[in-house]
């Protein structure tokens, strides 16, 4: 408990140090730590010295071994290591040789040994030990609780909490590899020598280990020095190996890379030319729909508007209907009389109403002209009279001159006014009809404007194909265009491997270098055939994925080669090249 007297927060028997014994562990905790921070430089210089030491010694003694502080010991810890191999080696020997001649182990100085069912050989003693372990992993396993453990249900103290969890940290057991580690560094004590009894050879092509049980520290590492050099010279041999024929072995895989690519851009090409001819399609698809979904609405236009005549409603006699002027868009500050010209025959053309040339016939030689003077400036080249026809008096020969954008335009703007009245008179109808009850015909509620419906396709029984159908077609295409793509992809990979290994084999002088003229196509006949025989599969009109591939033909199965069995016999023999 707290005292109050001791002031608030503060524990009983607690003093704060005052100013020489602040002072003096002040000055203790820095010479403490400069202690420390002199321990770490010094250790630190050492090692660097030790490291410049050994250097120093392997250039003098030319020996590439570092300096290692632990060599006796590591020493003797690979001596007790190969000793303990030869003894596995030598007894897992006389356990095969007993299994045949003697499963009690008796004449061969070991136990009886049993054979498994998957042709394992083991120790009656193993199987038992193994038998012990299952049995106590069984008895103790879900049944017993720790005594840190608390029941399910009951609240544990998070105190008692954190000190199992770190006792469970500290009681971690080390994993397999660090079991066998410290098992080998372990004090060896090796088991009773077994023997061979005679007449009973050892395995031919093995080596005799039990030969081998008695050997010296001296010969043991002698064996390790022996089995070092062996596997440097394999590594050196390896990559001697390797960097000879590194030269052929590039330019066989250029020219596999070569064979790909060339097969990938005649696959680009088709693709390209397929992808221009179906955008081609395309739009000619959409201008022909626009034109009859336009044919489709003037059609409905004329029907309505005759079934609003035979009521008595035309757009003569509807009020309003006069008033609707044509309204030309972005034409503004620009005034146009569109009294003066009509709609045309061709879609978005416009002609006047009036005559387009001037008969010069018909006009008096003399009836309009004039002499127009001009002023005298002292230019003689300048006083010369001319003829003007007056423009504003008599004949109309001026035609008019319109682009085809304004042509356009001024379409529209008729068209418009005009569907504007249609729609007037329509609507003055449908008022009359519902004004005495009577029904409205299906011909007067038609849209005023053409419904264009794009990328729709027609079936064979008239309908239209809907959305779900479209998808499945959708995913039916890519999945026949993945397929061929998938087999034409493996073809050309077949085709560059092939390639690259003649190369190898013709360069290494295995097989004689085929000289290729420069007309005569790298590519074997199937590939080009099989990209052009389907093209509408290279790029199907749904297809969202990146593919440079075409379509297959029906050679798309067969070989560069005649036959099945010489295409096997220099594919073996190129391979074997390659090796």
């Amino acid at each position: 408990m707290l005292n109050d007297r001791d002031g608030p927060g503060i524990a009983p028997g607690f003093h704060e140090p005052k100013g020489k014994d602040l002072e003096r562990k002040k000055r203790l905790h820095e010479y403490r730590v400069a202690a420390r921070r002199e321990k770490r430089l010094r250790k630190s210089d050492e090692k660097k010295q030790r490291k410049l030491n050994a250097t120093i010694l392997r250039r003098m003694t030319r020996n590439p071994d570092k300096y290692n502080k632990n060599a006796e010991r590591n020493r003797m810890r690979d001596i007790q290591g190969e000793r303990r191999r030869i003894h596995d080696a030598a007894l897992k020997q006389i356990q095969q040789l007993a299994a045949l001649h003697d499963p009690s182990g008796n004449d061969f100085n070991i136990g009886p040994v049993v054979e498994q069912d998957d042709g394992s050989i083991v120790t009656a003693e193993s199987i038992r030990k193994r038998q012990e372990r299952e049995a106590a992993k069984a008895i103790a396993g879900p049944t017993s609780l720790a005594h840190d453990e608390v029941a399910p249900g009951k609240d544990q103290n998070p105190i008692v909490r954190s000190e199992s969890f770190l006792s469970q940290l500290k009681l971690k057991k080390p994993s397999k590899a660090q079991q066998r580690r410290q098992a080998a560094l372990q004090p060896y004590a090796p088991p009773p020598k077994p023997r061979i009894p005679e007449g009973i050879p050892t395995p031919s092509g093995e080596e005799n280990w039990l030969e081998l049980w008695d050997l010296t520290d001296e010969q043991i590492e002698r064996r390790i020095l022996q089995a070092k050099r062996r596997k440097a010279t394999e590594r050196k041999a390896l990559r001697i190996k390797q960097q000879s024929g590194k030269t052929e072995r590039r330019e066989a895989r250029d020219e596999k890379r070569k064979i790909y690519r060339d097969i990938k851009l005649i696959w680009k090409s088709i693709k390209e030319d397929q992808v221009i001819e179906r955008t081609r399609l395309k739009a000619a698809e959409d201008e022909e729909s626009k034109k009859i979904a336009v044919e489709i609405n003037n059609v409905e236009r004329r029907i309505a508007l005759d079934l609003c005549g035979t009521l008595g409603f035309t757009v003569a006699n509807t009020p309003g209907a006069e008033d609707i002027k044509p309204r030309a868009l972005g034409m503004r500050g620009k005034e146009v009389d569109f009294d003066a010209i009509q709609a045309g025959d061709r879609p978005g053309n416009v002609v006047s109403k009036k005559r387009k040339r001037v008969d010069l016939g018909e006009i008096a030689v003399r009836a309009h002209e004039s002499l127009v003077p001009v002023r005298d400036d002292g230019n003689a080249a300048d006083n010369e009279d001319f003829i003007q026809f007056a423009v504003d008096r008599g004949q109309d020969h001026e035609v008019l001159n319109y682009n085809h954008k304004l042509r356009r335009k001024l379409r529209r703007a008729l068209d418009g006014a005009q569907v504007q009245k249609e729609m007037l008179v329509r609507q003055r109808t449908l008022e009359y009809l519902e004004g005495n009850g009577v029904a409205a015909p299906v011909e007067l509620t038609t849209s005023a404007k053409p419904i264009n419906v794009r990328g729709v396709r027609i079936l064979e029984n008239g309908a239209t194909e809907t959305a779900k159908q479209e998808r499945l077609r959708a995913r039916v295409e890519l999945a026949e265009f993945n397929l061929a793509s998938r087999e034409l992809r493996r073809q050309a990979k077949q085709c560059a491997i092939e390639a690259g290994l003649r190369k190898h084999a013709a360069l290494t002088g295995r097989l004689p270098l085929k000289s290729i003229s420069a007309n005569e196509s790298p590519l074997p006949p199937h590939i080009t055939a099989s990209a052009a025989a389907v093209p509408a599969l290279i790029a199907p009109p749904h297809n969202k994925r990146d593919a440079h591939v075409d379509a297959l033909d029906d050679r798309s199965g067969e070989s560069s080669l005649e036959s099945h069995d010489e295409r096997e016999g220099v594919e073996k023999a190129l391979r074997a090249s390659v090796d």
